[in-house]
């Protein structure tokens, strides 16, 4: 197995001679094995070797078992080891995320502190990949979702991932190699352990080299990711410009290509990956324009055949309406007035951004903020009442523009939407006494 993973270690040029390389270590079968691998060959390569261990406090006593059986080994290996210890459950529960994610982003910014010309090498080998490979499979992933782990990403490093897991225990046993066992490893109620002993056994049964057979496929899926994602590459190149991207130029490609330089783009401008539910949408913008908001709050746009990216406004906190208050951009000026005082009220009533309301229907103290779940208004003009939100499609409202338009609102309600106009609540009419004045001055 040394020389499969000498094989592994030079066609994708893992270890630069002198690398600083940490092995995480977990104390399983894997991790134990290529501790040993890459011990018996770090003279050749001219490596420093160390290792890395997370005790994720979710499995009691075991956990520490685990800590403490690595620690020992790599002692009497005589190869330094960093352990750290995450109260994982809590940090899940404080961020409000699941074990398995939390588990992961801990481990993976431990290793990031070692720096980065530290080469990480993990113990994911090719059983890992196929079952990542089904896994992903199962949920109509994408071709680059079903290229599963790669066997380098930036100094992350997988000198096993052409190893299958038992030709990995073949080799602690022929070698003596002592490790443990984590006993959740054999729990079908998770996803990966159910393909693990279920799926797999099943398809080995097809097929004795199943393993083995799958792994030449993916190789071959990522072969033809490489080569149309390169295209992609070239199309963003094509499509870019000072201000944006062509929308045409991307809309003119093939569909493969086309969706991966969307994807592409999004992750280059706003650092997200879109989820595939929403690149048939991002696709349709390039037809037929518009703005939509994808996974992480992003907002896409294609106006004028440009693609870009504008910034969602942020909301603005309620705050009490008073003569002089602010609302984003604007100073808000309030007067109320006897209904006998105001000449040609229709007239000024179009003057700007300025707005006249029934002071005495108003009930209790008006608010001014931006617009929430559910808030809706009626108007004489359309004869139905409705929500902001289905108000703001049909007026094609951008949606990052959205949170910026000033919604006043007394205790029953909203009365006033900037730009549309005010509730049929308290319109001014023929027995309005006083009238409420508000006026949205451009600071």
């Amino acid at each position: 197995m040394i020389d499969k993973v000498k094989s592994t270690i030079e066609k994708f040029n893992m270890l630069p001679k002198g690398a600083k390389v940490v092995v995480a270590l977990s104390g399983g079968s894997d991790s134990m094995a290529l501790l040993s691998v890459l011990n018996s060959v770090k003279d050749e390569y001219s490596i420093e070797l160390s290792a890395a261990h997370v005790n994720h406090c979710l499995r009691g006593n075991d956990a520490d078992r685990d800590e403490e059986f690595v620690v020992c080994k790599c002692k009497e290996m005589g190869i330094p080891i960093s352990v750290l210890r995450a109260d994982v459950a809590a940090e899940a529960k404080k961020n409000c995320e699941g074990l398995e994610e939390c588990g992961r982003r801990i481990r993976y910014d431990f290793f990031a502190s070692f720096g980065k010309d530290t080469v990480i090498a993990t113990a994911h080998n090719l059983s890992d990949k196929v079952e990542t490979f089904l896994f992903n499979f199962s949920r109509g992933s994408a071709l680059r979702g079903l290229c599963s782990i790669p066997a380098q990403r930036d100094n992350i490093i997988r000198p096993l991932i052409e190893c299958t897991k038992n030709e990995i225990v073949e080799y602690c046993e022929r070698n003596s190699i002592e490790y443990v066992t984590d006993e959740t490893n054999s729990d079908v109620k998770y996803s990966r352990n159910r393909i693990r002993h279920n799926v797999v056994t099943e398809l080995s049964a097809i097929n004795s080299s199943f393993e083995l057979t799958a792994g030449r496929c993916i190789e071959s899926i990522n072969e033809d990711e490489a080569f149309i994602s390169s295209l992609a590459d070239e199309l963003v190149l094509k499509a870019e410009r000072k201000d944006g991207f062509d929308a045409l130029v991307i809309a003119s490609a093939p569909n493969p290509v086309k969706k991966r330089a969307l994807i592409k783009i999004v992750e280059k401008r706003v650092n997200i990956t879109p989820e595939q539910k929403f690149i048939p949408k991002l696709c349709e913008l390039l037809e037929n324009s518009g703005c939509c908001q994808i996974n992480g709050g992003a907002y896409v746009r294609v106006r004028k055949g440009m693609l870009d990216f504008p910034e969602k406004t942020a909301e603005f906190s309620q705050t009490k309406l008073f003569d002089g208050a602010k609302f984003f951009d604007f100073c808000i000026e309030t007067q109320i007035i006897n209904i006998k005082e105001m000449n040609n009220l229709q007239n000024v009533s179009k003057q700007g951004l300025e707005y006249f309301l029934d002071y005495d229907k108003i009930h209790g103290g008006i608010v001014v903020r931006s617009r929430t779940a559910g808030d809706k208004i009626s108007l004489k003009t359309r004869d139905c009442t409705k929500s902001l939100k289905k108000l703001f499609n049909e007026l094609a409202v951008a949606p990052e523009k959205r949170n910026s338009i000033a919604v006043f609102a007394d205790e029953e309600g909203v009365v006033l939407v900037e730009g549309v106009g005010c509730d049929s609540r308290v319109t001014v009419g023929k027995n309005t006494e006083r009238v409420l004045a508000i006026r949205l001055i451009k600071r």
